[in-house]
């Protein structure tokens, strides 16, 4: 930035107070549009425009959801190792002739009987299916993170890209309206002259057409900017670019050879940090644990159970008391000297009511406790088809962890390749920009002297500027580049 305004600064300090109608609007226009009022400029920095896009963006949002169910799943997975225990309870009715749930024989009275029962289960021993699982949602739930860094990492990385081209085309803009300024003073300078007789009109002419192509070129620089801006916002989930303003950091060319960079020592460095890397590796663990768990069903299951249960029914009788009526007597034989013998029996007859449910809860309470032994023998080759089909999904895995690495070294390789040929751009810019500086104060003072013609002054200012937008443009990809392989090695995106 500095290089660009020392280029035009003798022509920067020669404004004239008293500037155009056309200057001051297209001046006015960039200015609003750029958003620099006072009362409405939020100020926003690299870090800050990441940390917002961290926080909103739905992309990550929906990685964070994919995290919380495979840690749910760790969760579930872990519960399996408890028993299972269920718990039931039921009444009935029962009307007409039916079976009395109490005593199992049929009956014509209305009957109503409650059932209460807990029952459970635990596996001791399934083929280490249990173990392996657990073991297999740990590695997908520490994947899922990696995966969620990948996306921060990725959106982090569009973020430093919008904002440098946010700045680069700000750069650009002030360049363009550099070139408005030296244009208007030519301009006015040559609009003297054509009065004072010393020049002709088509010289005149030359420099008024230049100003309004001027002009175009800063509100198309405007408008690039206005797009680069809206990127930004859209990519932080802003409802609108109203007031949003970047903090322009001095953002210096490091002094370093890109060429100097070695692919194998990024790529090396990025093995240890991507998280791709990582999340792959845990992919490649968890289907080898998916293959072990398929294997699993071929061994025998045992399983301990237990149960206790109690019952309750209104035919259940007891007895509450006896009435007694009179004694019968009956005959019975002889004693040895002819005499009747009788029998006399009392007469007692007891007196029935309902069993309290108390007693009936503790009377009929039972108890079970078993183990229970499968032994799968055929089941239609699930259980060899389900190995197959882990063993190719574990060498998919593979495959895919192989293509990921390869995949990154191509990268790595491409990105070492950019950073050397922008380092050369950004270098061949300056020296022409030096360069056409040079030619370009010359030939504006054979200008003055009316030494060349306006076709060939203006041929060098056209030239100067489109090396001084080429130079920014080279700046700041060589930056990007930078950053891309700051990245690789897992630095920290900042200026």
């Amino acid at each position: 930035m500095t290089r660009f305004m020392n280029s035009f600064g003798l022509i920067s300090s020669a404004i004239p107070q008293l500037m155009k109608p056309v200057i001051r609007f297209a001046l006015f226009f960039a200015i609003t549009l750029i958003g620099f009022s006072a009362n409405a400029q939020s100020t926003w920095t690299l870090q800050q425009c990441i940390d917002r896009a961290l926080q909103y963006n739905l992309q990550i949002r929906q990685s964070e959801l994919s995290e919380d169910l495979a840690k749910a799943q760790v969760e579930q997975s872990t519960a399996s190792f408890f028993p299972s225990i269920n718990g039931s309870a039921g009444q009935n009715y029962y009307f007409g002739r039916s079976i009395d749930p109490y005593t199992n024989s049929y009956t014509t009275q209305q009957v109503q009987s409650n059932s209460f029962s807990v029952s459970g289960s635990m596996p001791l021993f399934e083929g280490l299916q249990m173990q392996n699982t657990l073991k297999q949602s740990k590695l997908n739930y520490m994947s899922s993170q990696f995966d969620l860094k990948k996306i921060k990492n990725d959106i982090s990385l569009n973020v430093v890209s919008d904002y440098l081209s946010v700045l680069y085309n700000q750069e650009l803009m002030a360049v363009s309206s550099s070139q408005v300024d030296a244009s208007a003073i030519q301009r006015d300078k040559m609009k003297r002259m054509y009065e004072l007789g010393s020049v002709n009109k088509g010289n005149y002419l030359d420099m008024e057409s230049q100003l309004a192509t001027d002009q175009l070129r800063l509100i198309q620089s405007q408008s690039q900017f206005d797009q680069a801006v809206l990127s930004l916002t859209q990519l932080l989930e802003l409802d609108t670019v109203k007031g949003f303003v970047v903090q322009k950091p001095d953002v210096i060319v490091p002094a370093v050879d890109a060429a100097a960079f070695n692919t194998e020592v990024v790529y090396a460095s990025a093995l240890t940090n991507q998280p791709e890397i990582k999340s792959s590796e845990y992919k490649v663990a968890s289907a080898e644990k998916g293959l072990s768990i398929a294997k699993g069903y071929r061994y025998p299951r045992i399983n301990l159970s237990g149960s206790i249960s109690t019952s309750y029914s209104t035919s259940s009788k007891q007895i509450e008391s006896f009435t007694y009526g009179v004694p019968t007597s009956t005959f019975s034989g002889f004693t040895s000297g002819g005499d009747s013998v009788y029998l006399v029996s009392p007469n007692v007859t007891p007196v029935y009511g309902e069993t309290p449910f108390s007693k009936q809860f503790n009377d009929n309470l039972g108890k079970s406790v078993g183990i229970n032994l499968s032994l799968p023998i055929f089941n239609g080759w699930q259980t060899r088809t389900g190995v197959k089909r882990a063993r190719i999904n574990l060498e998919q895995t593979r495959l895919t962890h192989e293509l990921t690495k390869k995949t990154l070294y191509k990268s790595v390789q491409q990105a070492v390749a950019d950073a050397a040929a922008a380092q050369r751009k950004y270098e061949a810019g300056q020296r022409n920009v030096d360069a056409l500086t040079e030619s370009f104060n010359f030939n504006e003072q054979r200008l003055n002297l009316g030494l060349i013609s306006t076709y060939d002054y203006l041929q060098a200012k056209n030239n100067l500027a489109k090396a001084q937008a080429d130079l920014l443009q080279a700046k700041y990809e060589f930056i990007m580049r930078l950053k891309i392989l700051d990245f690789y090695q897992g630095k920290p995106l900042t200026f």
